[in-house]
């Protein structure tokens, strides 16, 4: 059956492919049963702090496997993932906050400094989660179960808000839906023909539209690693 949002392709891959690795980083290889369970712990937090159907979750993070966590969280929330460039700037990041109209703002410790630094100038953005790499996600009990959300969220509900680089004038947000999304998948899965037994390396930064695409929801869709 054709994957009509990223939860149900996410959900359909770790049914077939449980105990396969899906994220390979450092000494850890993380399967697809236990992203799943890091990914509800996250989604328990995520709904603590207030998060639904249509906010914006702003992913600040380099590539790590909490940024898998933190996206796939946000999907299954309803939620936008807003993707922001590790690099930005103080100037910068008070423009991208205030422009998605992003509740939250996800980033490493380096990145909640910067926040820091204009938290008064923000508009809607009041709360930041600074992510410790390797925080133990992927063996926490999450409180309670998501439940089948794929059934709430709509092949044309935002999903990722990507921003432009702005050579013109200020940065842009795109705005990609669930059915745009994995309707790009299928383009890539048939260009690729990626299998469960591929491993690829992830190089280009997740946040950046070809990294999220190809290194992160193509390899959900594959059933493979990165």
């Amino acid at each position: 059956m054709k994957a009509v949002n990223l939860v149900s392709l996410f959900e359909e891959s770790v049914q077939k492919h449980a105990d396969r690795p899906v994220l390979i980083a450092d000494n850890q290889r993380i399967t697809y049963k236990q992203l799943q369970t890091a990914v509800s712990a996250v989604y328990q937090s995520l709904k603590k702090l207030g998060v639904q159907k249509g906010d914006k979750v702003a992913i600040m993070l380099p590539n790590i496997p909490e940024f898998v966590y933190y996206c796939f969280a946000t999907f299954q929330s309803g939620a936008v993932a807003v993707l922001l460039n590790t690099s930005s700037t103080s100037y910068e990041l008070t423009y991208l906050l205030n422009n998605s109209d992003a509740k939250i703002l996800v980033t490493h410790p380096s990145g909640e400094k910067r926040y820091q630094e204009i938290k008064d100038k923000l508009e809607t953005c009041y709360t930041v989660l600074a992510v410790n790499p390797g925080q133990n996600h992927v063996a926490a009990e999450p409180d309670g179960s998501p439940g089948p959300l794929s059934a709430a969220i709509d092949p044309d509900d935002p999903a990722i808000m990507i921003y432009t680089a702005g050579l013109t004038g200020k940065p842009l947000g795109a705005v990609l839906t669930h059915a745009n999304l994995c309707s790009e998948l299928d383009v890539v899965h048939a260009t690729f023909r990626r299998t469960p037994d591929d491993v690829g390396l992830c190089l280009i930064p997740l946040f950046h539209s070809f990294g999220v695409t190809v290194n992160m929801l193509n390899v959900i869709q594959a059933g493979c690693s990165t």
